[in-house]
C-alpha cells in the first residue's frame, strides 16, 4: 500500500507554489501527514506502525510481523506500547523527510510489511485512506504554521 502525496494533478501546482512561497512548507506538511499516518495505524507487534516510509518511490514489502503480540483483550489502538510505537514510527518518518533532497516535491508514503494490504483493506483499519482524506486539512494547517513562523 502506498499513499502518493500528490493526490491529484490539480494539487501539483498549488503544492509547488506554496513550497516556493513558504520556506519549510514541504517538510511541515510531510511531518504532519506522517504523524497522521502513524496515529491512524493499528499496532499488534509494532512492526507495521514503525515501518512506514517516505521517499521518492515505494519501498518493497519484505518484513513479516516481529515481536510479541498485543495482550488478549486489547484492541489495535489499546496496545500498552501503542504510544511508544507511534513515537518510533514518527521519528523514522522524520528521518526519511530529513534525508529528502530539497528539490523533491513528489513523494510516496509506503509500508515495508508483507501484510500492509491486509491492514488497509481486509481488516478495515485503512490508515492510508484515512490519512489521505485529511490531506486538505493538513495542508492548510501546515501553511498556517509556516506562515506564522516566517512572520
Amino acid at each position: 500500500m502506498k499513499l502518493n502525496v500528490q493526490v491529484n494533478r490539480g494539487l501539483d501546482g498549488k503544492f509547488q507554489k506554496l513550497s516556493n512561497m513558504l520556506e519549510g512548507y514541504r517538510d511541515e506538511y510531510l511531518e504532519r501527514m506522517g504523524f497522521e499516518l502513524v496515529a491512524n495505524s493499528p499496532s499488534d507487534t509494532g512492526t507495521y506502525i514503525t515501518n512506514h516510509n517516505i521517499g521518492t518511490s515505494e519501498v518493497g514489502a519484505t518484513l513479516g510481523q516481529q515481536g510479541q503480540r498485543r495482550p488478549r483483550g486489547t484492541g489495535p489502538f489499546d496496545h500498552p506500547n501503542h504510544s511508544v510505537y507511534v513515537q518510533q514510527g514518527y521519528e523514522k518518518l522524520l528521518a526519511d523527510i530529513a534525508a529528502l533532497s530539497p528539490e523533491v516535491v513528489r513523494v510516496v508514503f509506503s509500508n515495508a510489511t508483507t501484510y500492509q494490504d491486509e491492514v488497509e483493506y481486509e481488516h478495515g483499519y485503512a490508515p492510508y485512506g484515512r490519512t489521505s482524506r485529511e490531506h486538505s486539512r493538513i495542508a492548510q494547517e501546515a501553511a498556517e504554521a509556516v506562515k506564522s513562523r516566517n512572520r
